[in-house]
């Protein structure tokens, strides 16, 4: 088994959703509605408020709709949850609490898919359907083939790159990013992607890339978040025999 399907596997399975939750001692918490009300409005940047009674979560008060709600078996999930799968879970919530032993131990938002943990993640995927991209782009003469498999003006910045770089330049492929290979890779008939996915890829790859960037801009950035990591996984899968485990 190669080192990037063990990755893969490890990462599935190794970081779970209680790596990045925030614990229950740390929440911001209210005893009732009319408290959470006040809590809410000196806490801007919270949209959900927990409700604790007698040391207890039983509730929480969403701030948009002004309303109160008891938290049900549809509002929790394990603390086992791999963040793979925590993506899929928010594309139809925006948080959940998390269950351990049969207490609630901890909270977490979409926002939470910004932990470094999270982009480490996305970061080790993107990589390896990059390096499995570039290994399937039939090569020989690599200007010939660049030059007539890229867009002429990106092609043109590669090469005054590569000219400026001299001695230091050692081949024109080192210059591409993600989206260029990918592309090329589309272009010669080894994998199927829609190029709007492809861009999705590169923003995501560049956002886990750097720790003042995120990978998630809002809600509706989890939708893509989660097609992202099921098009990879497709992709490795197709072509490296990925097993249902790091499918997940």
């Amino acid at each position: 088994m190669s080192t990037i399907e063990e990755t893969l596997k490890r990462l599935a399975i190794t970081f779970t959703v209680r790596d990045i939750m925030v614990p229950e001692v740390g929440l911001t918490c209210a005893g009732d509605e009319i408290e959470a009300a006040i809590v809410s409005k000196d806490n801007p940047d919270f949209n959900v408020i927990p409700l604790r009674q007698n040391t207890k979560l039983t509730g929480y008060f969403l701030r948009d709709s002004r309303t109160s709600r008891e938290i049900v078996l549809s509002d929790l999930i394990s603390d086992g949850t791999s963040l793979l799968d925590l993506v899929e879970i928010f594309e139809d919530r925006e948080f959940s609490f998390v269950l351990s032993y049969r207490e609630i131990a901890g909270y977490v938002h979409f926002s939470d898919l910004n932990h470094h943990l999270v982009k480490l993640t996305f970061y080790v995927i993107l990589e390896a359907l990059e390096r499995q991209a570039l290994n399937s782009i039939p090569r020989k003469d690599d200007r010939e083939y660049l030059s007539k498999n890229l867009d002429p003006s990106r092609f043109a910045q590669i090469d005054r790159q590569y000219k400026r770089d001299g001695d230091a330049a050692r081949s024109l492929f080192n210059y591409l990013n993600i989206s260029d290979i990918l592309r090329l890779a589309v272009k010669a008939g080894m994998i199927q992607l829609d190029d709007n996915v492809i861009k999705a890829m590169k923003d995501i790859r560049d956002g886990a890339a750097h720790a003042s960037e995120n990978i998630v801009a809002d809600y509706e950035s989890v939708k893509r978040l989660a097609m992202v990591k099921r098009e990879c996984l497709r992709i490795l899968a197709e072509h490296r025999g990925f097993s249902s485990a790091a499918r997940a």
